[in-house]
Parts: structure tokens; C-alpha cells; sequence
């Protein structure tokens, strides 16, 4: 896999409107590890090969419903989260001992990570005789890669395709960027996204900060819910210029009304430290980082490999992606290159 020297790279320059730039990124760890907990296949030989042949299959599919120009798959870096932590160490430390799968394979949690990795080390090993790219940072989440470079992508009017089942990355949507949800099988956008939030996406992190996040460990506020945000905070639907700072100050003022806000504001820290964790406007990486990134898109797109691909198929016992794994390789070849 390569690392981030090469991805990036005419993202300066704003295309010329008949290239129709569409760029796909795949938040791989969670796509994998979705797959590896719901996909029980097995090759030949027992041995699980849910979360690669379950990638693999998502990967096809999107792309060929989607038809991008180009894919970027983003792995988390060694040590990602790392900054998080640092500012609360309770983020994700409650997934070390909750094993991913419940269907009784792997009967303990170091016997599922053992096989997880495995998995992991040898979808890469897929995807590099594939068309597309791979990358990772040393210490970094792949949420802060990909909503940087979507950012990037969006500011030079390029589409940009996240495909994750992260929430958190609804936050980023706006008339360039939309999310495709595998759980609910669509694409959401500027034009129905407040459909599903409730509020603009502007100012969903504003609604998680206030809400918390079970899946990541983040805490909120107890007794409230999105339907009581909306209503006593109506600017969160309306303004996709609000700060946080607007909920402190509306209710300073309303105490005397509701508990609701005095509860708010004695766990204020509390929900200031959620929206720093959960902000993907103001990323956690730094200028060489962000500089770093900026220096990937600059490579080829590679070459489609069929033959070592099947090559590696044949080593794991596996039978095939589909029924008809040669024409499911060929939907990959009409990837493009963004040159000047």
C-alpha cells in the first residue's frame, strides 16, 4: 500500500466543467469491519473470509452504481485517535473488550482482532491490484483524512462521494460532498439531508456535542433529545451560521424557564469538549499533515492487475466476489486519471 506521497494532486487547480470530476471515498475500517461482523463466509479450507469478500462486494457495488472517476480508499493510520484521546481518554476505549461479532466463530476478543488484522493486511493486498488508492497516516483517523480532502475536493468544485455509515460525516455535506449510507442504502445530500437530521448539517456536530455519541464513548446531556433541540433552538434548522456559543447563550437566559437549560449549562464543558472531538470543519491535523494530504492526489490512477487479483483469490480458496468475478474486475477499468 502506498503511503501518502501521491493522491491529490490538481486539486489546486479548478477543473474545467466537462472532466465532471466525481471522487469516491471509502472509509475502509469501517466498511470492513461491517463486513467482517455480517458476512459469515468461509473459504474451502473454514477459514472466515467475511470482511474481505464483504469489502470487495461493497467496493463493486458502489462504484458501479456511483460510477466515479476516482476512488480513494482511507485506512485509519497506526495509533489513529491518538489526538482524541489525548482530550478525552474515554473515546472508543469502551470497543477493546466488546467483540464485533455475535455468531460464535471467534470465542475470544484477541481471537477476532487476530483475524480482523489478517483480514485487513490481505484486502489491501486486493485492492492494490485494483484501480484505485489507498492511503493511511501515521497517528491519524481516516473521518479526518477524508473530510479534509473532501473539503479540498468541494472547494474546487469537485463531487465527492464519502461511503460510510459514520454519522458523524453528515456534518460535511454541502452542494459538493454527499454521503452514501450502506445501512440505509442511499445517498444523502444537501437537498434531503435536513429530511433526515432534522437540522441543517451545518449544525449537526452543534446536536451531537449536545446529544454525545454511544458508539465513540462520548457522553451528553441526559433527558435530552433532537426533538427538544429543534424546538427550543429553531436557529439550528435555520442558520447554517450558528456557533455553539449560541446555545450557551440562549440559555443563560431561559434557566427560570426549563431544567433543561440550567443542565446544559452546568455540563457546558462537557459539551464543548464533544463538539471538539466530533468537529470535522476544524480538523485535528496540523499544517505539515494537512500539507502532507495535499501532496497524495498527485500519482496515476494504477493499473487494473485482474490476473494477480485472481492470482490472490486463487491462494485463498476463494471462489470468486461474485458469480462472474472477470466482469466485475472490468466495471473498475473505466476509472480515469486527473491530469492537467
Amino acid at each position: 500500500m502506498k503511503d501518502f506521497s501521491n493522491i491529490l494532486e490538481n486539486l489546486n487547480e479548478t477543473p474545467p466543467p466537462e472532466l465532471n470530476d466525481h471522487i469516491l471515498m471509502i472509509d475502509a475500517m469501517n466498511t470492513l469491519i461491517r463486513s467482517f461482523a455480517l458476512l459469515k463466509a468461509m473459504n474451502p479450507s473454514g477459514t472466515h473470509v467475511g470482511g474481505l469478500v464483504g469489502f470487495m462486494r461493497s467496493l463493486g457495488y458502489i462504484n458501479r452504481i456511483l460510477e466515479p472517476t476516482r476512488i480513494v480508499v482511507v485506512w485509519d493510520g497506526k495509533g489513529g485517535g491518538s489526538s482524541r484521546k489525548n482530550i478525552n481518554p474515554e473515546y472508543k476505549a469502551h470497543r477493546q473488550n466488546v467483540k464485533i461479532t455475535n455468531w460464535g466463530l471467534y470465542d475470544t476478543k484477541q481471537q477476532e482482532m487476530d483475524a480482523l488484522i489478517g483480514q485487513l493486511l490481505r484486502t489491501q493486498d486486493y485492492l492494490d491490484c485494483l484501480p484505485v488508492h489507498q492511503v493511511s497516516m501515521e497517528k491519524i483517523e481516516a473521518d479526518d483524512v477524508i473530510a479534509y480532502l473532501a473539503k479540498e475536493a468541494s472547494s474546487k468544485n469537485r463531487k465527492v462521494t464519502i461511503y460510510s455509515s459514520d454519522k458523524d460525516f453528515l456534518q460535511l455535506i454541502d452542494k459538493n460532498i454527499q454521503v452514501y449510507s450502506p445501512i440505509k442504502k442511499k445517498v444523502f445530500d444537501y437537498t434531503n439531508i435536513q429530511d433526515e437530521l432534522k437540522v441543517l448539517p451545518e449544525n449537526y456536530n452543534i446536536v451531537k456535542a449536545l446529544l454525545g455519541d454511544n458508539s465513540d464513548g462520548l457522553i451528553g446531556i441526559k433527558g435530552l433529545g433532537i426533538k427538544t433541540i429543534v424546538k427550543e433552538f429553531p436557529e439550528i434548522s435555520s442558520n447554517p451560521d450558528m456557533k455553539l456559543d449560541a446555545i450557551f447563550e440562549s440559555c443563560e437566559g431561559r434557566t427560570y424557564e426549563k431544567k433543561i437549560f440550567s443542565k446544559i449549562l452546568a455540563n457546558w464543558e462537557l459539551v464543548e469538549q464533544n463538539f471538539i472531538m466530533m468537529d470535522l470543519h476544524d480538523s485535528l491535523l496540523d499544517k505539515k499533515q494537512k500539507d502532507h494530504i495535499l501532496d497524495i492526489i498527485k500519482s496515476e490512477i494504477p493499473d487494473l492487475q485482474s490476473g494477480a487479483f485472481l492470482h490472490l483469490l486463487d491462494q485463498d480458496k476463494i471462489e470468486g466476489i461474485t458469480k462472474n468475478t472477470e466482469a466485475w474486475l472490468e466495471v473498475f477499468r473505466s476509472l480515469t486519471v486527473f491530469t492537467k
